[in-house]
């Protein structure tokens, strides 16, 4: 297995792996082929775009679409989206894919990862089993406008 950044190339393979790791349980997405394509076009193409791609025998089985963001304590990489393909989960490839993602940011001198997950999901967990630490001073705060 091998992580290497996604290009647009890649975007059809990208948006049938989303359609895969979050339209079942925990996550439920149900996308339009429009609004997909034009996220996940977001996710790869925008200036600071840091989408990469786990790969296995030439086939993408995990996927993690972020963006560098330059901030005053250093570069993060904010992951927007982040998953492995359902047949593949829960034999260490996520584990395995975080820590090259780690070690690919390292090559970059970029020293912070950053996301948000739902803390009544799976996902949670295996963030913090993996190290990630939860910043209780920090708020999500949304409000609808329609």
């Amino acid at each position: 297995m091998h992580i290497e950044k996604i290009g647009i190339e890649s975007l059809e393979k990208v948006k049938t792996a989303m359609v895969k790791i979050f339209s079942k349980e925990p996550w439920n997405d149900v996308w339009s082929e429009e609004q997909l394509h034009l996220y996940v076009l977001e996710l790869v193409e925008n200036r600071n775009a840091l989408p990469l791609g786990l790969y296995e025998d030439g086939d993408l089985v995990g996927i993690s679409l972020g963006r560098v963001k330059h901030w005053c304590d250093g570069t993060e990489y904010w992951i927007d989206e982040f998953g492995i393909l359902p047949e593949k989960q829960g034999i260490g490839i996520g584990t395995k894919f975080l820590h090259e993602i780690e070690c690919y940011l390292k090559k970059h001198h970029i020293f912070v990862m950053v996301l948000l997950t739902d803390r009544s999901t799976p996902a949670y967990h295996f963030y913090q089993k993996n190290g990630w630490i939860d910043k209780t001073e920090q708020a999500f705060l949304e409000k609808r406008i329609f």
